[in-house]
């Protein structure tokens, strides 16, 4: 027998042993990603059979300045879209001048995973000479950024290593439908200047989780979702800044993640854009979670999505219209008046301009018997109507007693139907107000026209005055009784321009005369001026007087017109 030695040296050993110990805890990349130019963002994935701990290294920018963390990378699980990982988490060092190399570690479970990298510059804005200007800042708060070589941005980079399977963009949009699908309801928009809206309804009271996804700031909201009940119209829940959280990237970028109880009934959910900031061009940092922004509804208990079925979700009929003044064109005016026999709900729709709290086109609904406010176009409570987000749009069902009511829509010398100066809204046509009737027996018979030089309540009437004009008319008093005065004129500093009286026709003797300090503000310009009061008269004649300037009445405001600009002038009603 020969004997036959094999032994290799002690050293090679080791060797050998170390690189099989390497390779057998060697991780593999499952992410990479590179060059990320500004105002760009790249993502892959990565899918995990268990849970491990996977390493992460980036090079990118030093971390938030004052201006904005303007890059970041983040990681986030689909099936919940919740963040599991972000850049500034990891620790860090310099690299060169601009660039930072960040390392760290996270502990995954098993499920699929989406790898962003976001590069937007932050803004800095300056005044100077009465303008406004922005620089952007690719760097957080330095001075020279325009100085910086976009080579730079070339380091730019994302890795992360471990086992698993690795997705490309496709295989994540893949699996980013497959969470859609789980939704009861969902509105993803990926352009501005979009409205888009589903119906649904629920079988009996369901427990469901509101994802959503929008722009706000704390001076409105631009991009953002609403639910309604579709009978009551009233909103069961509503996106807004206050109520939600910074959802990544710009600060504008909110985000709402909450479950809400909803009984059985018909509902409609709704999501608008509005001309800016969107998945198609971001104007700022994106969100942590882009392909979802928009609105999505997913039931709470898995099982319970076989208690909602959707509808194609149609805007009540127009026939049982009671008021129509649309399609308002610049420096415009209309009203017109109703009569109800019986007490009624009516669905007020309206759509105006508004910005930063004010509303410049708008409408209103008076009481003719008590000259009450009984519903206004507040800026407060309108929604964005598409397009430019100075497009505003209320929808109110509410309750009117019996009575007669007149119906105002009053524009400004800009943005109007067919004369857009910005993003037109999505039913232009309709700029403007219409009042339907909302019960579900209302019938034609029970409303009639009203016409207000047919109204047996109003003693006399000098409105819509012009500027240089002195008007008058007489009326009697059959006996001694209280009157009542609603004049709207023009006074500054505690002397009146626009303003009425009252004389005795015999004697001439002012029994009554709108004095500055017995007014009150009566809306638009401070100047803008009302008296609304009774007064008392002795039976007999008398003449109604009122008298304007060169400037500043009815058509021809050179400030905000009062709330009541029909009403420029002075009107007497009689009291029962």
């Amino acid at each position: 027998m020969v004997e036959c030695h094999n032994r290799l040296p002690a050293t090679l050993w080791l060797f050998l042993s170390i690189a099989l110990v390497g390779q057998l805890f060697a991780q593999d990349v499952l992410v990479e990603l590179k060059e990320i130019y500004p105002e760009e963002t790249r993502y892959a994935g990565f899918t995990l059979s268990g849970e491990q701990e996977l390493e992460v290294e980036a090079v990118g920018p030093h971390r938030r300045g004052r201006y904005g963390m303007y890059a970041s990378a983040w990681i986030l699980r689909t099936n919940d879209r919740e963040v599991v990982w972000e850049l500034s988490d990891a620790n860090s060092k310099w690299e060169s001048r601009y660039l930072r190399n960040y390392s760290d570690k996270v502990t995954l479970s098993a499920g699929d995973y989406e790898v962003y990298y976001s590069n937007y510059p932050g803004y800095r804005y300056h005044y100077s000479d009465g303008h406004f200007s922005f620089s952007k800042l690719f760097f957080g708060d330095r001075d020279r950024d325009d100085d910086i070589d976009y080579d730079v941005f070339e380091e730019f980079s994302l890795v992360v290593k471990g086992k698993g399977r690795s997705l490309d963009k496709s295989q994540v949009a893949e699996r980013q439908e497959k969470v859609r699908d789980k939704a009861v309801v969902s509105l993803n928009v990926r352009r501005d200047d979009k409205f888009v809206n589903q119906g649904f309804e629920l079988k009996k009271e369901t427990d469901l989780i509101v994802y959503s996804i929008g722009e706000a700031r704390d001076d409105g909201v631009f991009d953002y979702g609403w639910i309604m009940d579709v009978q009551t119209r009233e909103k069961v829940w509503q996106f807004r800044n206050r109520r939600s959280e910074h959802a990544g990237g710009s600060d504008k970028n909110r985000f709402f993640k909450r479950t809400i109880s909803l009984p059985a009934g018909k509902y409609a959910a709704f999501y608008v854009t509005d001309d800016s900031h969107s998945p198609r061009e971001w104007n700022a940092a994106p969100p942590y979670d882009p392909a979802f922004w928009g609105l999505s509804i997913f039931a709470d208990n898995a099982s319970d999505a076989r208690n909602v079925s959707l509808f194609e979700y149609e805007d009540r009929p127009l026939e049982n219209v009671i008021v129509d003044l649309t399609e308002m064109r610049d420096s415009d005016f209309a009203s017109k008046g109703f009569t109800l026999k019986k007490d009624m709900k009516v669905r007020v729709s309206a759509l105006g301009e508004g910005t930063n709290g004010d509303m410049y086109d708008y409408g209103w609904i008076v009481n003719t018997g008590t000259r009450e406010r009984v519903w206004e176009m507040k800026y407060r409570r309108t929604e964005h109507a598409g397009g430019s987000s100075k497009n505003r749009m209320a929808d109110d069902v509410i309750e009117l007693e019996k009575g007669s009511y007149m119906v105002h829509f009053v524009t400004d010398d800009s943005h109007s139907f067919r004369a857009w100066n910005a993003a037109a809204p999505l039913e232009g046509q309709r700029w403007g107000i219409v009042v339907m009737g909302a019960e579900s027996n209302f019938k034609k018979s029970d409303v009639a026209e009203y016409k207000e030089k047919e109204d047996k309540s109003i003693v006399a009437r000098l409105t819509g005055i012009r500027d240089y004009e002195n008007k008058r008319t007489q009326f009697r008093m059959k006996s001694d009784g209280e009157v009542r005065i609603y004049a709207i004129g023009e006074g500054m500093d505690g002397n009146m321009y626009d303003y009425a009286w009252i004389e005795e026709e015999g004697s001439r003797k002012v029994v009554w005369e709108m004095t500055y300090r017995k007014t009150d503000h009566a809306g638009g310009a401070r100047k803008n001026r009302m008296f609304d009061d009774t007064v008392f008269l002795r039976k007999g004649k008398y003449v109604l007087h009122y008298e304007s300037d060169d400037s500043h009445s009815f058509g021809d405001w050179n400030a905000s017109p009062p709330r009541d600009p029909h009403y420029w002038g002075v009107t007497l009603f009689a009291v029962e």
